[in-house]
């Protein structure tokens, strides 16, 4: 499980640390305060699975094991692909990507052209891992020479001083103990006041144990929208009772399709993956995508999640980043979502990370945590996040600190001059009156 972040230079975070995290973790704040900065950099954090070496000539020693981004997360989507996506990146300018030269070995050779000529990460090689069964290396493609902006070092010793922020140490970051990222894409690097080489990358440390890169699930707007791709419905498919588990679980989220049964098949009309489909009793089958949203979203998530319990074990963990929950659905359906949602992962090796706005999910958790909840409240965290000059502020509540904040404070999202946009605080002022 993921213990500590300690971030230089990611996205809109000029640093930050975020600590004593736990099983269940809520990000809660104000807009653009890193909530979601921090959602893909454990997504990319995650994904590094793929072994190689990293290969640096100026530096002593000069090679490390390493690994990078996998082709494909647990969906079976291309994990940078992806969060360009997020971000609104045309299909045309990552075609032009083309950070790498692929060597005839089978190689990725970087040059970062804004680092000076000593600078360890001027050029290095990313190069194939040896394979130990068949003895060949898994050598890099052309397509990963666009794909790929990322290495992992994983408790190694010989780091050269200038590949370390100062934060690192003085947070008690030391690389034989911690796993270390390195990401180069400028898209994700904080981009002002670079004044040292150090400030043209991002650079974080996970202290803690890392998911299982194969096991690794982020679901968010796009998710909600998209189809399930066919890979990823052939994985899942053979898993015994499968439809019959999304089925039971979706009829708790959504009583009123009690005895519903649902089914995974084609897309329609010649498009893309496999689409779920919905067949109350006696009538025919509906494709969830012509449902509402809210149970559009909820069938997804619930399809994902469940698919990814039955991969899960304790040498193989998962991580579950959700961003906006509460997107499209009535507070009591997101209620019963979050309900079947915990007890999806309170006995299974899961890490959940979930960004919201919302004060219906933050009144569920209140409830949930002062019930007898099935994950200890002692392993949940409820983080207030704000971004003051790049710099991450953290305020953390521990269990049922969320509770006794409530009572005594008011909207734990919003502080300050923003204290009257909450309906809460025009609610207590009220009570105060009378």
């Amino acid at each position: 499980m993921i213990e500590k972040l300690v971030i230089h230079r990611f996205r809109g975070i000029r640093e930050g640390v975020l600590d004593d995290i736990g099983k269940v973790n809520f990000l809660i704040g104000p807009n653009n305060s890193g909530k979601s900065a921090i959602l893909e950099l454990l997504y990319l954090s995650g994904v590094s699975g793929r072994p190689c070496h990293l290969i640096m000539e100026s530096a002593d020693p000069s090679a490390f094991a390493a690994t990078t981004t996998l082709q494909y997360d647990f969906l079976e989507e291309e994990p940078l692909p992806r969060l360009r996506m997020r971000h609104k990146e045309s299909a045309a300018a990552e075609e032009k990507r083309s950070a790498a030269a692929l060597t005839t070995e089978g190689s990725l050779a970087f040059s970062l052209k804004k680092l000076p000529p000593e600078y360890p990460l001027r050029n290095f090689v990313l190069a194939p891992f040896l394979d130990e069964l068949d003895k060949r290396p898994k050598a890099f493609s052309e397509q990963d020479r666009h794909l790929i902006s990322l290495f992992r070092l994983e408790k190694q010793t010989g780091i050269p001083q200038a590949m370390i922020p100062p934060l690192f140490p003085a947070q008690g970051i030391r690389a034989e103990q911690t796993t270390w990222h390195y990401l180069w894409e400028p898209e994700w690097v904080y981009r002002w006041e670079q004044k040292q080489a150090l400030d043209h990358l991002a650079i974080w440390a996970a202290s803690g144990t890392l998911p299982d890169a194969a096991n690794v699930l982020l679901f968010d707007f796009h998710t909600a929208a998209q189809h399930f791709t066919k890979n990823f419905f052939q994985r899942a498919y053979p898993i015994p009772d499968w439809y019959e588990k999304i089925a039971a679980r979706f009829r708790r989220v959504f009583p009123e399709l009690k005895d519903a049964t649902v089914d995974i098949n084609d897309a329609p009309e010649g498009q893309e993956g496999k689409a779920g489909y919905v067949r109350p009793p006696g009538q025919t089958p509906l494709m969830i995508d012509h449902f509402g949203d809210g149970a559009r979203h909820a069938f997804k998530v619930l399809t994902a999640l469940i698919t990814l319990c039955e991969f899960v074990d304790e040498e193989h963990p998962g991580l579950f980043l959700w961003e906006d929950p509460e997107l499209f659905m009535h507070p009591a359906t997101l209620a019963r979502l979050l309900d079947e949602v915990m007890a999806l992962i309170a006995e299974k090796p899961i890490q959940l990370f979930v960004t919201t706005q919302s004060l219906e999910l933050l009144a569920w958790l209140v409830k949930y945590l002062e019930q007898a909840p099935q994950i200890a409240s002692d392993r949940m965290r409820t983080f207030r996040l704000d971004l003051v000059e790049g710099t991450l502020q953290v305020h953390p509540f521990i269990g049922k600190g969320i509770s006794g904040w409530f009572r005594f404070f008011g909207d734990p999202r919003l502080s300050g001059e923003d204290e009257m946009a909450s309906p809460l605080s025009y609610l207590l002022a009220e009570r105060e009156v009378a």
